[in-house]
């Protein structure tokens, strides 16, 4: 299978399992907040945040890794691969055993430093449980989910990651339903989470014949672990700041809020990853191999991956105010619905991925050392300015000091990526930027204006499906009239892949 077919097959199924994922993830917090209340929702965001910081465990050898095998995987050396992958394997089963070590310590030492009416006992089995499924994923599945995804079959463990999600979910509905303990309910997705690990072990001995771990391990080919760990660390900070910050000044019950324009924000954001996730793997191969071919391919990957993300925000803009107000209708023991929330959340992660194609060069590049000091700044900034402005406006204060941050590191992101790695002006991505957000602005005033009232779902969905189209087929036509040679690209690719079915 080619690039291109991998490419669309990592897309399409991506998107199919974000929107079944978000269809489930929709019911189940709803469900949980109705059931136990916002402290116990609260309560599993909180937890699933420590463990994000947790990985760090992992000391950047998953980034370091995926840069070192772009170039043996493009050039089929097969020896070498298994080399830098029996050289991550060892790592990665050092780190599971600390991983094991620090889910018994958090076990017993987080239920006593927060502020909870939920019982100690359950708290504690409630991140055993948690943390069980990622010392798992260390001793057996890493190094392979590392390979697939180098190789352009990101797709198998996206489907499996589907089936679990699915089959996760459809329990914790039916456990809620019958009143089961928050245990049991954290319970079921550890027992699920091992089917995915058989089915990923399963699949690489039948797909990867020629993978050999006990090849002598290429420990100098991950030495960019070290430059690697600390963007990990200053983006684990930089990332999670928000909800650890809440839960300590605010409580469960804001970190609850929180995480429900979250939640329902990271829907859109996951299909952006998928997006992303569709080219990696070529446009790294691509860099190690044909430089010239890779600077046509990222420019076009650029103009239609901003407008993507501009018109996919735009759309959450206008239609989740209304989303929240129905969703939350008859939850009393908090206020989910605030006019400035919607504004925050989508202004920040339209600044953190409009820098996306820029940090994906630097990534490919393996430019970590040099860019290292920038994201401990962008930390820095998002910890400082939270903490002072929480104890003041509350959620607010958090997502502007994540908005601060991304003011700062986005602009050096798309500059270094640009003069240093394109050796180009930054001023084009900064055009294209600027071109979306006027269309982002003239969108949003214009269907604000004609956009009825709604009340219910159905109503909703009919809404988000005109406003969708709408939206999307605005930005995309203006896009690729800005940006003619990107458009010639994609319409050269759709008319041999055409002609190439049509003589097939």
């Amino acid at each position: 299978m080619g690039k291109f077919g991998k490419s669309v097959k990592i897309f399409v199924y991506g998107v199919l399992s974000q929107t079944v994922i978000l269809l489930l993830g929709i019911i189940v917090p709803k469900l949980l907040i109705v059931n136990y209340g916002s402290e116990v929702n609260g309560l599993l965001s909180s937890v699933r945040q420590v463990f994000v910081y947790v990985t760090l465990l992992e000391a950047g050898i998953g980034g370091a890794s995926v840069q070192a095998l772009y170039e043996p995987i493009s050039k089929s050396d097969y020896v070498r691969s298994s080399q830098i992958l029996a050289a991550t394997d060892r790592y990665y089963k050092r780190t599971g055993f600390l991983y094991a070590i620090a889910v018994v310590l958090l076990a017993i030492i987080y239920p006593i430093i927060i502020k909870s009416s939920i019982s100690p006992i359950v708290v504690a089995w409630v991140i055993f449980f948690q943390g069980a499924s990622g010392v798992i994923n260390y001793f057996f599945q890493g190094k392979y989910t590392i390979l697939m995804k180098v190789d352009g079959r990101s797709y198998i463990t996206t489907n499996a990651n589907t089936v679990v999600n699915v089959l996760s979910k459809v329990f914790q509905i039916i456990l809620i339903m019958i009143g089961s303990n928050i245990v049991i309910i954290q319970f079921s997705y550890f027992i699920i989470s091992i089917t995915q690990m058989i089915y990923i072990l399963w699949y690489t001995r039948r797909h990867y014949p020629w993978l050999d771990l006990q090849q002598e391990p290429d420990y100098k080919s991950l030495t960019q672990s070290k430059n690697v760990i600390i963007h990990q660390i200053a983006w684990m900070i930089f990332n999670n700041t928000d909800i650890i910050v809440l839960t300590y000044f605010c409580g469960l019950t804001s970190v609850s809020i929180y995480s429900l324009y979250s939640m329902i924000v990271s829907c859109v954001t996951n299909v952006l990853t998928v997006l992303v996730s569709s080219v990696e793997f070529a446009l790294g191969q691509l860099f190690n191999s044909d430089r010239k071919k890779f600077d046509k391919l990222h420019e076009t990957y650029e103009t239609y991956f901003l407008a993507t993300l501009f018109s996919l925000f735009t759309i959450t803009y206008i239609m989740l105010p209304s989303f929240i107000r129905i969703y939350t209708n008859g939850i009393k023991d908090a206020n989910y619905i605030d006019k400035y929330l919607p504004i925050l959340f989508v202004f920040l992660n339209v600044l953190l991925y409009s820098r996306n194609s820029s940090m994906l060069i630097i990534n490919i590049a393996g430019h970590f050392k040099q860019t290292q000091n920038q994201a401990i700044i962008e930390s820095i900034i998002n910890l400082s300015i939270s903490l002072i402005l929480v104890n003041i406006i509350g959620i607010y204060g958090v997502l502007i000091g994540t908005i601060i941050a991304l003011l700062y590191r986005s602009n050096e992101i798309i500059i270094y990526a640009n003069t240093k790695i394109l050796n180009r002006k930054c001023s084009i991505t900064y055009r294209r930027i600027l071109i979306n957000f006027a269309i982002m602005i003239v969108c949003i005033l214009i269907i604000k204006i004609i956009l009825p009232v709604i009340n219910g779902y159905f109503t909703w969905g009919i809404n988000a499906i005109w406003v969708s189209v709408l939206c999307i087929t605005l930005f995309f036509a203006v896009d690729s009239l800005f940006d003619n040679s990107s458009f010639a690209i994609i319409k050269g690719v759709v008319k041999g892949k055409i002609i190439k079915k049509k003589e097939n």
